[in-house]
């Protein structure tokens, strides 16, 4: 039986959504039920940004189950390049996650409790999206770049508003993401902000983002962070980085990817350690040391492995999607569900299993991030920033401060390299979170790596990370003791996040400004520093 708010949600909205098509809707979901509230899936035609490409791409809708009529829409893309936007969906800010035993579990910290949540399965050939060349014979495969996929996602988005969802669209509209989204979401914000004025996009907040090779270099780097989180000690590190010139770096920056295996590869497949002096005996105990302290530099394949690749404060936990047991594996073994594909409508597609990427795949990355086979001068993401920041009406960059994966250093550094100035106070400062309960019910059938900080005590106002403020509402966030995916690591706090995107408001009020700090009195600041903080947590 539906829940009450969410009868009124439906209510609501009903005037708002009457266009929506009914054929792409989800009646059912197997393992659940009837959604928690209306939900849509099907197909975007992005066939307009190439027509020889014939590009589809899957979607994935849940409504609100607010009572806004007005509830904005918020656009998720995972990245990879490879991975499906439903990973986020169903392990990490979804109306419903994969449980720890494989089936589907409310989640009370969905965005869908604010906002319209779209997934875009994005680039073509990734989880049930496809191209031409999918249903050749043999399969062609789709070949992806970084221009090509923004270009099909801007195409398919205003198929959304034309022909799936009318009456949508004068709502607010967000872009959000992670990782190799971090290419996908400031690009195809500047495609939409060139090329689809009647969309109306507001802003966009994107994770532990891949932003400018230079800038993220040595922070991307696993010996440099096993070093600065003390599982290497200063003369072994030494030794590695001056003496062996070892370098161990992720394959998020690696440039090229090609299908079948890119998805098995990214999760199983070791980092690159190269080192100029192999051969030195020194140098191979150095990285054997090294392998050993660090499970081997924070492998996700090792079956061995007691250390998470993607969070530091988190269970370690295997996440091939060949391992069983693996959230993955579980995830995968859903959306492969003979039923859920009929329930989703993408059984027409001619993909054979998910998440892929299909055979034959490939991407191949343009700009300067995460690149490793960049050009010289070629623009990072700073140079779209640059762009479309004085065109929104709210940017959010943010990091988790545990990331192993994308370390918050290099991604601090590439937003300061923007060049907008800090506002009067808007320098390096905490802001909070709502750390409320979570029930016994839920933490008994979440999955083990889904919020690893819940409690069933309510805590208050927490800590939530650091927020600087830029000119033309640019911000740089952190989010403390998060790892790579901060919905699914700090679900709390990722809400706060999603709040203050969708409404602009501030992390934390501002500093006064430096000349007015300094020339207080010591006991003055006192009494400012206590004020201060305890208004900063009131306002959770």
């Amino acid at each position: 039986m539906m829940k009450l708010g969410a009868a009124i949600s439906v209510a609501l909205n009903l005037a708002a959504v009457h266009a929506a098509p009914m054929v792409d809707k989800v009646v059912s979901l197997p393992g659940y039920g009837v959604p928690p509230a209306p939900q849509y899936s099907g197909f975007l035609d992005a066939t307009k940004a190439d027509p020889t490409a014939g590009v589809m791409l899957h979607y994935w809708f849940a409504e609100t189950t607010s009572t806004n009529p007005d509830a904005p829409i918020v656009l998720w893309l995972n990245g990879g390049p490879g991975s499906s936007s439903i990973l986020g969906m169903l392990q990490e800010h979804g109306p419903l996650l994969i449980n720890a035993t494989g089936g589907l579990t409310e989640n009370p910290y969905a965005w869908t409790n604010h906002v319209n949540l779209l997934i875009l399965e994005s680039p073509s050939g990734v989880g049930y999206s496809y191209c031409a060349g999918s249903n050749s014979s043999p399969p062609k495969g789709c070949a992806n770049t970084d221009n090509s996929t923004s270009r099909a996602a801007r195409t398919a988005i205003q198929d959304f508003f034309a022909t799936k969802f009318p009456e949508l669209i004068k709502r607010d509209f967000f872009i959000t993401g992670e990782s190799y989204a971090g290419v996908y979401v400031p690009t195809l914000a500047r495609e939409i902000l060139d090329n689809a004025p009647e969309v109306n996009i507001k802003g966009l907040a994107v994770g532990d983002p891949c932003t400018d090779n230079t800038a993220q270099h040595d922070s991307m780097d696993m010996i440099w962070y096993s070093h600065k989180n003390g599982f290497v000690p200063d003369e072994l590190y030494d030794t590695l980085w001056n003496k062996c010139g070892a370098r161990h770096t992720p394959y998020i920056a690696k440039g090229q990817w090609e299908g079948p295996k890119s998805q098995e590869e990214m999760f199983s497949r070791p980092r690159q350690l190269h080192m100029a002096n192999r051969e030195d005996p020194e140098c191979i105990l150095a990285e054997r040391k090294y392998l050993a302290t660090t499970s081997r530099g924070f492998s996700q394949g090792w079956t061995n492995a007691w250390m998470n690749d993607l969070t530091l404060f988190g269970p370690s936990a295997v996440v091939p999607f060949t391992m069983p047991g693996s959230l993955n594996y579980m995830c995968a073994t859903w959306m492969m569900r003979e039923d859920v594909k009929k329930a989703l409508h993408v059984d027409t597609s001619p993909a054979k299993s998910w998440p892929g990427p299909a055979p034959n795949w490939s991407y191949t990355s343009q700009w300067d991030a995460c690149n490793g086979n960049v050009k010289p001068g070629t623009p990072s993401m700073i140079a779209f920033y640059r762009n479309i920041a004085p065109r929104l009406r709210t940017t959010i960059v943010f990091n988790g401060d545990t990331d192993p994966c994308v370390s918050y250093e290099g991604t601090r550094q590439a937003i300061q390299e923007v060049g907008f100035d800090v506002i009067v106070g808007g320098d390096y400062r905490p802001w909070f979170f709502n750390a409320t309960a979570a029930t016994p019910e839920f933490l008994a059938s979440k999955p083990l790596l889904f919020g690893p900080a819940l409690s069933l005590v309510e805590a208050g106002p927490q800590f939530g990370g650091h927020v600087v403020n830029y000119q033309h509402n640019l911000s740089f966030v952190t989010v403390h003791g998060s790892g790579h995916m901060v919905p699914q690591f700090r679900p709390r706090a990722a809400l706060k996040l999603l709040e203050n995107l969708i409404s602009g408001h501030a992390f934390a009020v501002p500093f006064v400004a430096d000349a007015q700090l300094q020339a207080m009195s010591d006991d003055d600041f006192d009494k400012y520093l206590d004020t201060y903080t305890e208004g900063a947590k009131a306002a959770v």
